[in-house]
């Protein structure tokens, strides 16, 4: 039966907007706010094996993206290279997300001759300082180098891929150095500067560290951000940043309809934030206060056809909350165009459909409020 349903979506297009594959739990770097550094003695260390790719592999004809991230650092798996290949074989747009310290020459001519698709480095600041402050043991030359060499070599042969961006998690310590990622950028050749959140607070230390905020803002930060969208637009560097006040969102960036997380082990899971890579349950701080949330996953690929996890009634009704969601978001925009030719009850109706609540394991996920 479930192979029938693969032809039939086969024919039907790419369903899937993104498969998220975490190949790796491993990291070489000790920094403040990544929930390895909270959880060490509970941390799973675990590289994805092939045999568990190849099983989620079969399905990639579903999915348009495949992105190899989790909570570690692709590259510390010595198959990305192969992982690479199978995903483009399928002819899927690949990236991944890794903080460049093992991003050597030999794997950077790899990875141009496998056509990857988006390279983003995580980096610290853009100072020496702000960066190894942040990601203890890191080189910040030598990930600049790492970085340099790729987007030459890029260059050299003529290709407009892969996309390389940088990205820099916003913390009190780093923000007011932002302007500085624009001209650090510029030479070294990227295409796009992204700052985002800490969007997961595995601990206090990140809730001090963190720059969004729920009722008190500080200027200081955004005026931060502003200038960095200026100089960007100035110099001619694409800007992308996350908001700093968290508000509820209708359905969040992890968007379940329409992506799915397999984490390191093969579980399926509606994302990254529900599949955290340590024995026990989820340990987060919300608005000041810590919560404990089950590890959320509906099967593993290891045991269970992907469609048939993908089918089960308990996987369903958790996306259909995001699916009844997205509609009151529709709603709301098509009263919006019809006003001139509605009646206020009419619009009233519409504006009153509250959409449903989150599920419970994501109403304390800072993904739930656009962080």
């Amino acid at each position: 039966m479930f192979e029938r349903l693969l032809k039939h979506f086969k024919k039907d297009g790419r369903v899937f907007q993104a498969f998220q594959i975490e190949i790796s739990t491993y990291c070489s770097l000790e920094c403040q706010m990544c929930p390895r550094t909270f959880f060490s003695e509970q941390w799973i260390f675990k590289n994805m094996s092939m045999e568990t790719f190849q099983k989620i592999g079969g399905y990639f004809p579903l999915t348009k993206w495949v992105y190899l991230q989790g909570w570690g650092e692709p590259l510390e798996n010595e198959n990305l290279i192969e992982m690479v290949r199978l995903a483009k074989r399928a002819n899927c747009l690949t990236g991944f997300t890794d903080n460049g310290v093992n991003l050597t020459d030999d794997i950077s001519r790899e990875l141009l001759s496998e056509g990857i698709d988006l390279v983003v480095i995580s980096m610290g600041g853009a100072t020496k300082e702000s960066h190894e402050m942040l990601r203890v043991g890191s080189d910040f030359g030598r990930i600049l180098d790492n970085v340099k060499k790729l987007t030459e070599l890029k260059k050299h042969l003529n290709i407009n891929t892969p996309t390389v961006k940088l990205s820099q998690i916003m913390t009190k310590f780093n923000i007011g150095y932002l302007p500085g990622m624009i001209p650090l950028a510029i030479e070294l050749g990227v295409d796009e500067v992204m700052v985002t959140n800490i969007d997961y607070l595995a601990g206090e230390r990140c809730n001090f560290l963190r720059t969004f905020y729920h009722e008190s803002p500080s200027p200081a930060f955004q005026d931060s951000i502003d200038e960095m969208h200026r100089l960007g637009k100035e110099m001619g560097m694409t800007v992308r940043s996350y908001p700093l006040k968290a508000e509820e969102v209708l359905v969040c960036e992890a968007n379940p309809p329409q992506n799915v997380f397999f984490s390191v082990d093969g579980s399926v899971a509606p994302c990254i934030y529900l599949r955290i890579p340590k024995k026990g349950d989820i340990i987060r701080i919300f608005q000041n206060k810590e919560y404990h949330v089950p590890q959320t996953f509906f099967g593993n690929i290891n045991d269970e056809d992907f469609l048939q996890i993908w089918n089960k009634e308990s996987y369903k009704r958790f996306r259909k909350i995001f699916e009844e969601r997205r509609k009151a978001e529709f709603n709301m925009a098509k009263a919006l165009e019809a006003i001139d030719s509605m009646s206020f009850s009419k619009f009233k109706e519409q504006i009153d459909k509250r959409p449903p609540p989150f599920p419970d394991v994501c109403q304390t996920c800072y993904k739930a409020y656009g962080i």
